[in-house]
């Protein structure tokens, strides 16, 4: 085992030098100050995979949240319920959004079609 020795020497009358010291174990010192670093290591990444997780139920829920809304619309003009079938909100995903606008786009053409 490693020890730390502190100490101080102490001058007393008649020439007399005593020294008091304290002798502790070094890993005895450190054992509290190792096992909160480990717990606060522990915490950090327990926090970090609940904010990857979070994150990835945002980002799995605004990719499918319009895709889901646009194949109830895609089951309503393929039983030709072309007034039912309303616009969709924007999408936070560009190739969603072109999609979005295609099928707005078809559905239009189908309903001047229907016109004839």
């Amino acid at each position: 085992q490693e020890f730390e020795h502190m100490g101080q020497p102490v001058v007393l009358p008649y020439g007399l030098v005593w020294q008091v010291s304290v002798v502790i174990s070094l890993t005895e010192l450190f054992a509290d100050i190792n096992a909160a670093a480990q717990r606060t290591v522990g915490y950090t990444i327990g926090a970090l995979v609940g904010l990857a997780i979070s994150a990835g139920f945002l980002i799995a829920y605004l990719v499918t949240a319009p895709l889901i809304r646009l194949s109830q619309q895609m089951e309503q003009v393929a039983e030709m319920d072309l007034e039912a079938v309303q616009n969709q909100s924007r999408s936070r995903f560009k190739e969603i959004m072109d999609i979005q606008a295609h099928f707005g786009t078809m559905v239009s053409k189908l309903m001047e079609y229907r016109a004839y």
